[in-house]
Protein backbone atom coordinates (compact mmCIF):
# COMPACT_ATOMS: atom_id res chain seq x y z
CA UNK A 1 0.00 0.00 0.00
CA UNK A 2 1.30 3.42 -0.97
CA UNK A 3 0.78 6.48 1.19
CA UNK A 4 0.17 9.25 -1.31
CA UNK A 5 0.38 12.70 0.25
CA UNK A 6 -1.04 15.62 -1.67
CA UNK A 7 -0.19 19.15 -0.68
CA UNK A 8 -2.79 21.33 -2.32
CA UNK A 9 -3.66 24.60 -0.61
CA UNK A 10 -6.62 25.20 -2.90
CA UNK A 11 -8.28 21.76 -2.77
CA UNK A 12 -9.87 21.02 -6.16
CA UNK A 13 -6.96 19.02 -7.57
CA UNK A 14 -6.69 16.77 -4.52
CA UNK A 15 -10.47 16.28 -4.50
CA UNK A 16 -10.37 15.09 -8.10
CA UNK A 17 -7.53 12.66 -7.39
CA UNK A 18 -9.26 11.24 -4.31
CA UNK A 19 -12.47 10.71 -6.29
CA UNK A 20 -10.81 9.05 -9.30
CA UNK A 21 -8.61 6.76 -7.21
CA UNK A 22 -11.08 5.74 -4.51
CA UNK A 23 -10.96 2.10 -5.72
CA UNK A 24 -7.18 1.96 -6.16
CA UNK A 25 -5.19 0.40 -3.27
CA UNK A 26 -3.58 3.69 -2.26
CA UNK A 27 -3.97 5.68 0.93
CA UNK A 28 -4.57 9.26 -0.17
CA UNK A 29 -3.88 11.95 2.40
CA UNK A 30 -4.75 15.55 1.53
CA UNK A 31 -3.08 18.44 3.28
CA UNK A 32 -3.53 22.17 2.96
CA UNK A 33 -1.03 23.14 5.68
CA UNK A 34 2.67 22.39 5.87
CA UNK A 35 2.44 21.90 9.64
CA UNK A 36 -0.13 19.10 9.14
CA UNK A 37 2.29 17.24 6.87
CA UNK A 38 5.04 17.49 9.46
CA UNK A 39 2.69 16.19 12.17
CA UNK A 40 1.62 13.26 9.99
CA UNK A 41 5.23 12.23 9.39
CA UNK A 42 6.56 12.63 12.93
CA UNK A 43 5.22 9.42 14.52
CA UNK A 44 6.36 7.18 11.66
CA UNK A 45 9.62 5.43 12.37
CA UNK A 46 9.68 3.56 9.09
CA UNK A 47 8.17 4.95 5.93
CA UNK A 48 7.94 2.45 3.09
CA UNK A 49 7.02 4.96 0.45
CA UNK A 50 5.63 8.45 0.21
CA UNK A 51 4.92 10.63 -2.77
CA UNK A 52 4.08 14.23 -2.04
CA UNK A 53 2.51 16.18 -4.89
CA UNK A 54 2.41 19.95 -4.88
CA UNK A 55 -0.06 21.78 -7.02
CA UNK A 56 2.10 24.78 -7.67
CA UNK A 57 0.11 27.98 -7.82
CA UNK A 58 1.97 30.22 -5.41
CA UNK A 59 5.57 31.12 -4.62
CA UNK A 60 4.93 30.15 -1.00
CA UNK A 61 4.38 26.54 -2.06
CA UNK A 62 7.87 26.46 -3.53
CA UNK A 63 9.27 27.78 -0.24
CA UNK A 64 7.36 25.02 1.57
CA UNK A 65 9.01 22.53 -0.77
CA UNK A 66 12.43 23.69 0.40
CA UNK A 67 11.44 22.89 4.00
CA UNK A 68 9.97 19.47 3.20
CA UNK A 69 12.86 18.46 0.97
CA UNK A 70 14.93 17.97 4.14
CA UNK A 71 12.62 15.09 5.17
CA UNK A 72 13.74 12.92 2.26
CA UNK A 73 10.27 12.46 0.77
CA UNK A 74 9.94 12.03 -2.98
CA UNK A 75 8.24 15.27 -4.05
CA UNK A 76 6.80 16.04 -7.46
CA UNK A 77 5.26 19.34 -8.49
CA UNK A 78 2.08 19.17 -10.54
CA UNK A 79 1.44 22.68 -11.86
CA UNK A 80 -1.76 23.15 -13.81
CA UNK A 81 -0.26 26.15 -15.60
CA UNK A 82 2.01 25.43 -18.62
CA UNK A 83 4.23 28.46 -17.97
CA UNK A 84 4.79 27.39 -14.36
CA UNK A 85 5.54 23.86 -15.52
CA UNK A 86 8.17 25.15 -17.94
CA UNK A 87 9.82 27.31 -15.25
CA UNK A 88 9.93 24.48 -12.69
CA UNK A 89 11.15 21.93 -15.25
CA UNK A 90 14.14 24.18 -15.83
CA UNK A 91 15.29 23.93 -12.20
CA UNK A 92 17.83 21.17 -11.71
CA UNK A 93 16.78 18.54 -9.17
CA UNK A 94 13.08 19.49 -9.15
CA UNK A 95 10.70 16.79 -10.41
CA UNK A 96 7.69 18.08 -12.31
CA UNK A 97 4.60 16.41 -13.77
CA UNK A 98 2.84 18.23 -16.60
CA UNK A 99 -0.86 18.32 -15.74
CA UNK A 100 -1.68 21.37 -17.83
CA UNK A 101 -3.17 19.39 -20.72
CA UNK A 102 -6.21 17.45 -19.56
CA UNK A 103 -7.64 15.92 -16.41
CA UNK A 104 -7.79 12.47 -17.97
CA UNK A 105 -4.14 12.63 -19.03
CA UNK A 106 -2.76 13.64 -15.63
CA UNK A 107 -4.90 11.03 -13.86
CA UNK A 108 -3.36 8.44 -16.20
CA UNK A 109 0.11 9.73 -15.32
CA UNK A 110 -0.61 9.36 -11.61
CA UNK A 111 -2.17 5.90 -12.12
CA UNK A 112 0.92 4.81 -14.06
CA UNK A 113 3.07 6.05 -11.18
CA UNK A 114 1.00 4.01 -8.72
CA UNK A 115 1.27 0.92 -10.92
CA UNK A 116 5.06 1.01 -11.11
CA UNK A 117 5.37 1.83 -7.41
CA UNK A 118 3.30 -1.22 -6.35
CA UNK A 119 6.07 -3.75 -7.01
Amino acid sequence: MIDFLIYDKQGPFSNAIKHVFKKVPVHIHRYKKLSDIRKALEPKTEIKFLFLMFVFNEDSEFMDYLHLEKLGIPIVFAPTNKLTYTKLAGIEGVKVMDVSKSKQEYMEQIKFFFDIAQF
